[in-house]
């Protein structure tokens, strides 16, 4: 029977580096990340039958120390096995986790996000189209481009959609200097779905600059630095790992409970586009649950 909680165990582990690993890859997946939602599905899967799996080994054991043939041997329960290579997997992991659902936080969000999202799936693209008339009056917007002043205006443009060109009003169109007709501008929009609107598209958006050369490169060595020191530390205490690789329910139910907790937070990050904010604070506080775990079961094993 304790084959299956070596078997049940390991498959839990791959399949949640799997799960880990597309988490924090530069993998361009919008919500809803089928991809991910199915390894984590996956993943909680394999944990059950690993909790299964132990409940009943426990049980067993239980029952064979109540067993009088067995208080006469005198036989110990065999010694867990030396679990090195579970340290470093463990520290890694937790790291990872932790890292993965940091990344969740980055990238499009709100309304902004869930728009972006549906014109993907319609096959949206960029495109090069010429502003034949500005509605209103420029405003600069404050920011400064190579020393040139940028501007915000409502333009009228027409866009060859699949069922033929159509006039189309754009606002709130930034271009580096005053804009003016006949000036080309890049637009973002699916061809066949004319209904979902076009928008500016998002070349120079300092917050997707900033999540894709910042945020992310940040989360990924602050996350191998965490991995690498907590993978270290459970090496020199290979002995209470070996230990804490026997199932109590004291000490591992808590320890699943805060996982399942973080996963739940993740989970609106991968289905949707909560706002900046909440996404963020969704993403902060299930990066937290792996460490809270890896405490409680340091403390109680």
């Amino acid at each position: 029977m304790r084959i299956w909680t070596r078997l049940t165990g390991w498959a839990t582990l791959l399949v949640g580096y799997a799960t880990m690993l597309l988490g924090v890859v530069p993998f361009r997946e919008l919500p809803p990340k089928r991809h991910q939602l199915e390894l984590l599905a996956v993943t909680a899967g394999c944990a059950l039958c690993w909790l299964l799996a132990s409940l009943l080994v426990r049980a067993r054991r239980r029952a064979a120390l109540r067993r009088k043939a067995w208080r006469r041997r005198h036989e110990p329960w065999p010694e867990p096995r030396r679990s090195r290579a579970l340290c470093w997997a463990l520290g890694f992991g937790v790291a990872l986790t932790s890292a993965a659902a940091l990344c969740q936080g980055v990238g499009p969000d709100g309304s902004d996000g869930e728009w972006l999202a549906r014109a993907e799936r319609a096959g949206s693209g960029t495109h090069d189209v010429r502003v034949e008339r500005i509605l209103g009056e420029p405003h600069p917007t404050g920011v400064e481009i190579d020393g040139t002043d940028e501007y915000a205006s409502t333009v009228r443009v027409s866009v060859d959609f699949g069922s033929g060109p159509q006039p189309v009003t754009v606002d709130e169109v930034h271009t580096r200097g005053r804009p003016e007709e006949g000036r080309t501008i890049r637009l973002l929009y699916a061809p066949d779905r004319p209904d979902l609107g076009v928008r500016q598209a998002p070349d120079n958006d300092i917050g997707s600059f900033a999540g894709r050369v910042l945020a992310l490169p940040a989360i990924w060595i602050l996350g191998f630095a965490a991995g690498l020191a907590t993978a270290i530390a459970l090496h020199r205490r290979e002995a209470s790992v070996r230990y804490a690789r026997r199932f109590e329910p004291w000490v591992h139910l808590p320890a699943v409970f805060l996982l399942v907790c973080g996963a739940g937070l993740i989970v609106p990050l991968l289905i949707g586009f909560p706002a900046t904010a909440t996404g963020w604070g969704l993403a902060i506080a299930a990066a937290t649950t792996p460490w809270l775990a890896l405490t409680w079961v340091a403390r109680t094993s």
